[in-house]
């Protein structure tokens, strides 16, 4: 008796589930109308800002209220089509809210749509429609397309193809848009390097109250927020709400009587007078030509010109002519570039102006440079050279970008130099192309890529040949070369080819590096085979620190370089190495405690090196969001030369570590020039002759490294030569943030992201050399100002709405070198400087609208100022500099 009971029991609780579910689901009666209000608004502010604080911080935007009727006029299986009609709407300021006009071109044309099982289906709307008025029903109509169960679907949406999440409680449904993809896609990019990115984050809810199948109450709230990475509090955001809510329903005697929904629409049709046209529910773009900043590209540069010369490089003022410029040739087609690149207002200012037409990346402006500047003459290469440097650093290339510069390399253009600058360009945007999406690495540009790259290789003879292809492997970054780098590194017989193959791994993932590699970094460094140059095997000590060695390997490393101090300025600078990595490494910290438990190690005799070699890395600024690093490593020969040094600048967030700059210097085969032979601790190569130059990486691309002399003769020329006031080494203007993206939101409306950062560098330096008084002055002066601006703005000539901002700061690195080799040992004294730093954020937020009263625009701005410092370098250092610039005294 019981278990019939219980029996009943469930089939009764079964079917009030089926119940309450069948009363969720949507069901509209055909011939019945349904009368909603609605009202829908878009706000622009930034993001956690006061608004309440005083107007410069309150929302703009607008806000549409409406009346519509929702009628079923025919029903086909289990498809109905469905007609809204607005009946009143009205728009009204967001800022000054007593602001407010009719949209009486909403209410022209009823609009037509296919509901089935939750699912709206094809849209049918009015030829002569525009297409504002037409997204705007569409965000309507979206509110009728749900699920009455718990799940998830994929669902074609307002905003495009939509992962859509439902629950359901107490008949209320929950609806959840995430991942939303719409159609239009044309235009849009972002950069692939996130340090420089733009992190959307989106988030769309909505919740119905359902009676009798019918929705009752519907709301929404759908936001988008675009946030600079490097810095946080540049960001713009955009919240749209919806709320329907049904009034009444009445009968109505005017539903169709047709065989199908097609020849529904055919009477229609012939009813209405006007034809309609079929659509899918993703809001479109509406067409429209241009309405504001509409200069010609030729009358922009007319206004830019002065703020584009050489002396105006790394100020605020030529970063915001870049963008400026930038903007215009986005929008020009190819001859319009190549009269502005010709143009007589061009002459002084060429070289800027390549920098932004390889900045446009748009195949306009890739035709105009490949028709202006050719690579075929040896003699002129510095336009070639400038356009080589800006498409280094594109933000997004295209596949055919990379294919030039095959057939560039495949040419072997007759400049040894400009060759050199094909190679290692190319080596970048493979890198760049790769970042972009997983499946350009399949891609066919770069498998040609990796097999010609590799032929050329292994086809070189001489060591600067090897040296060329090993660096456009490194900016490429590809794991595919790493078995050949090793090999490189190790099987040579040229330190320069070797420490040129360790260094071009930078860019490959430690994790990528497989046991087999480290092992032979390891044999480099403990000379296993073979001797190996100090500065080959520093390299190989780089990364097996970096790679989470095991307390054995770490012990090994130290026990080989540290308790042998025959090449004491490798000890050092290996000691010195360990110490500054393990500072900021956790694992390497933990492991090294580990190892230093041996009192065998953990001694005077391995800490008490006795070189001048040195490396040291401290932090240059600190920001809630990003720490900027500075790093100075330099190691001598035994005799007490410079032999390699380094600095570097890098980046650091919660997104990624970006080297940001390296200055390198190198020199070898000095010491017999001072009478010291027996100064080098090298004793796997042959006496070399005197040779010294410098590379330099910029965002972790290694540019065309400079010889400064080989051979004595050549030491003489660049003595007497040195210029003894600051040159210009490297001059540009550089794109770093580059995005741009249509935020298609829930109410139909559609809001258009725009985001350009630029960098404007002047890396300069001097030297005075004196061989009477046997000493030397360096300075070297990393000049640079950066420069930000944002749009976020409704794409509509009916309602126009936005937030815009713009970042400025301009600033300077002096990095000064004085030496006194008169005696025995030198005495060096470095010194690294920046002045005060002033940076500036402007918010700009309006509105204005068709029909209503003047333009609303508030402003704010805001400035903050850092002062002045001087960077402690080391202790060895600061007693050194004592003793020099008292001499001096």
């Amino acid at each position: 008796m019981a278990a019939s009971v219980n029996s009943v029991d469930l089939r009764i609780l079964i079917i009030l589930l089926l119940l309450s579910f069948e009363c969720l689901s949507l069901s509209y009666e055909n011939g019945k109308t349904y009368k909603y209000t609605y009202e829908t608004d878009i706000l622009f502010n930034e993001l956690n800002v006061e608004r309440k604080v005083d107007t410069a911080k309150r929302d703009v935007g607008f806000t549409l209220k409406a009346e519509l009727e929702l009628t079923p006029i025919f029903q086909a299986g289990e498809t109905q089509l469905v007609r809204i009609r607005i009946t009143s709407a009205s728009v009204a300021s967001v800022s000054r809210s007593e602001i407010e006009k009719n949209l009486r071109a909403l209410l022209k044309f009823p609009l037509y749509f296919e509901l089935s099982d939750g699912i709206v289906g094809k849209v049918y709307d009015a030829e002569a429609e525009s297409v504002f008025c037409t997204n705007l029903k569409k965000g309507i109509i979206s509110l009728f397309q749900m699920q009455e169960t718990d799940g998830e679907r994929n669902e074609l949406d307002v905003s495009g193809e939509c992962d859509v999440f439902y629950s359901v409680a107490d008949n209320t449904v929950t609806k959840t848009k995430k991942n939303c993809k719409n159609l239009e896609i044309a235009g849009q990019h972002q950069t692939a390097n996130k340090m420089f990115g733009v992190t959307v984050a989106t988030s769309a809810k909505f919740k119905y109250q359902i009676t009798d199948g019918v929705i009752q109450v519907a709301t929404g709230i759908h936001s988008n927020v675009a946030i600079l990475n490097l810095r946080t509090s540049l960001n713009s955001a955009v919240t749209s709400t919806q709320n329907l809510k049904l009034v009444s329903s009445s009968e109505v005697s005017n539903s169709l009587t047709a065989g199908s929904i097609e020849k529904a629409l055919q009477s229609i049709n012939s009813d209405s007078g006007y034809s309609h046209s079929d659509m899918l529910l993703p809001s479109g773009p509406e067409i429209k030509h241009c309405t504001e900043n509409c200069e010609k590209p030729i009358d922009v540069l007319v206004k830019l010109k002065n703020s584009l010369l050489n002396e105006k490089l790394a100020t605020v003022e030529s970063g915001q002519a870049f963008l400026k410029m930038l903007k215009t040739f986005r929008n020009a087609g190819k001859n319009t570039i190549e009269e502005v690149l010709t143009d007589s207002e061009s002459y002084y200012i060429v070289p800027q102006l390549i920098d932004v037409a390889a900045a446009t990346q748009t195949p306009a402006a890739h035709n105009a440079l490949k028709a202006l500047i050719a690579f075929d003459n040896a003699n002129a290469i510095d336009y070639p050279e400038r356009q080589l440097f800006a498409q280094a650093f594109s933000t997004h290339p295209e596949d055919y970008h990379i294919q030039e510069l095959m057939t560039l390399m495949e040419k072997k253009v007759p400049n040894e130099f400009l060759r050199e600058s094909v190679v290692l360009t190319l080596g970048a945007l493979v890198y760049t192309f790769c970042q972009q999406n997983k499946e350009n690495r399949q891609h066919k540009v770069i498998t040609d890529y990796k097999t010609k790259v590799t032929e050329e290789y292994n086809a070189c003879t001489e060591e600067n040949c090897k040296c060329m292809y090993l660096r456009s492997m490194g900016n490429a970054g590809l794991p595919d070369f790493l078995p050949l780098l090793i090999k490189a590194a190790e099987e040579s017989e040229s330190s320069a080819v070797s420490i040129t193959a360790i260094k071009s791994l930078r860019r490959i993932p430690f994790l990528s590096i497989s046991q087999q590699g480290l092992s032979s970094l390891q044999r480099i460094f403990h000379q296993n085979n073979r001797l190996y140059d100090t500065s080959v095997r520093i390299a190989a000590s780089e990364i097996l620190l970096q790679s989470n060695p095991s307390a054995m390997s770490l012990r090994n490393i130290i026990l080989a370089s540290l308790y042998n101090q025959k090449d004491f300025e490798l000890s050092t600078f290996v000691l010195r190495r360990l110490r500054d990595i393990a500072k900021d490494n956790d694992n390497l910290r933990s492991t090294l405690a580990t190892v230093l438990a041996d009192t065998r190690i953990n001694n005077y005799n391995v800490f008490s090196q006795k070189g001048n070699s040195s490396a040291f890395s401290s932090y240059l600024a600190v920001t809630k969001d990003t720490n900027s690093t500075y790093g100075l490593y330099m190691e001598n020969s035994r005799s007490g030369i410079m032999k390699r040094s380094a600095m570097n600048v890098n980046l650091d967030s919660k997104f990624i570590n970006q080297p940001l700059l390296t200055v390198g210097l190198y020199a070898e085969g000095l010491e017999a020039l001072i009478g010291d032979d027996q100064g080098s601790s090298d004793q796997s190569t042959d006496a070399q002759e005197p040779t010294a130059g410098i590379y330099l990486h910029l965002m972790d691309v290694l540019l065309r490294p400079v010889e400064f002399f080989r051979g004595s003769s050549g030491l003489m020329s660049a003595v007497w030569n040195a210029p003894s006031e600051p040159v210009s080494a490297l001059q540009g203007n550089l794109l770093l943030q580059d995005h741009s993206q249509k935020l298609h939101l829930s109410n139909g409306l559609i809001v258009d992201l725009n985001i350009l950062g630029t960098a404007s560098i002047d890396l300069s330096g001097s030297i005075s050399i004196s061989l009477w008084y046997k000493n030397s002055k360096s300075l070297v002066k990393n000049s640079g100002a950066l420069v930000v601006q944002s749009t976020m703005k409704l794409d509509s000539t009916e309602l126009q709405a936005g937030i815009s901002y713009s970042a400025e700061s301009a600033s300077a690195i002096d990095f000064s070198t004085d030496v006194d080799f008169y005696e025995m040992p030198f005495k060096m004294c470095l010194q690294m400087k920046r002045p005060p730093v002033t940076f500036r954020h402007t918010v700009e937020k309006y509105e204005r609208s068709r029909g209503l009263k003047k333009r609303y625009q508030s402003k704010l701005k805001r400035t903050t100022t850092t002062s002045a410092v001087s960077y402690f370098l080391n202790q060895k250092n600061c007693e050194q500099c004592k003793i020099v610039i008292t001499d001096e005294e």
